[in-house]
């Protein structure tokens, strides 16, 4: 048996943000070697061998192939709106866990995000966040005990979510400054 299945999980992908600040939403948004912020990421899930990965993502977006797409109608609301849309696709699976990550951050290696899962089946820690220079990233990993929290949180999201976890929430150290590199804007891709 690998690891993955005795320790399945999935990966959500948050891709139907409105893009505000970015000037169009960054679901269908390339970097300079013409990817796709959403096949990237979707490509780099695939690697840590997360299996369903659920994508958020505007009505109209085509998705890559063999990923459960959801459509979240409303891209100004709150990102857990689409947070929530995702887990409800994971209820009826056995996974264990979700690793959650936002598609402006296409830059984060595929073995930041194993260690993020790796230490989540070492530790059974319910969140697990990388660190890079001591300050959070993603990925995060979410574990099925926190995913009641996640869909009823009132204020604050997934943020306050993992607040509220306190000194249970586990730190990876990682070298890999994608995970704080957060696209926000064009000069961003720079």
């Amino acid at each position: 048996m690998s690891r993955f299945t005795e320790h399945p999980f999935a990966a959500i992908v948050l891709a139907a943000g409105a893009g505000t600040r970015f000037g169009e939403p960054k679901v269908n948004a390339t970097l300079p070697d013409g990817r796709r912020f959403l096949d990237v990421v979707v490509e780099q899930c695939r690697t840590t061998g997360a299996d369903p990965i659920v994508v958020v993502v505007p009505l109209g977006v085509a998705v890559p192939d063999g990923v459960r797409a959801v459509a979240n109608t409303r891209a100004t609301d709150e990102q857990v709106t689409s947070l929530r849309l995702g887990l409800a696709q994971l209820t009826n699976t056995d996974v264990r866990g979700a690793l959650v990550w936002p598609v402006d951050h296409p830059f984060v290696q595929a073995t930041s995000a194993m260690a993020v899962v790796d230490a989540a089946r070492r530790t059974e820690a319910p969140i697990v966040v990388p660190v890079h220079e001591g300050k959070r990233g993603h990925p995060v990993w979410f574990a099925r005990e926190t995913w009641r929290e996640l869909m009823t949180v009132a204020d604050g999201g997934a943020r306050a979510v993992v607040h509220a976890y306190g000194g249970r929430v586990h730190e990876v150290a990682v070298d890999d400054a994608g995970v704080r590199r957060d696209i926000d804007t064009v000069a961003d891709l720079g």
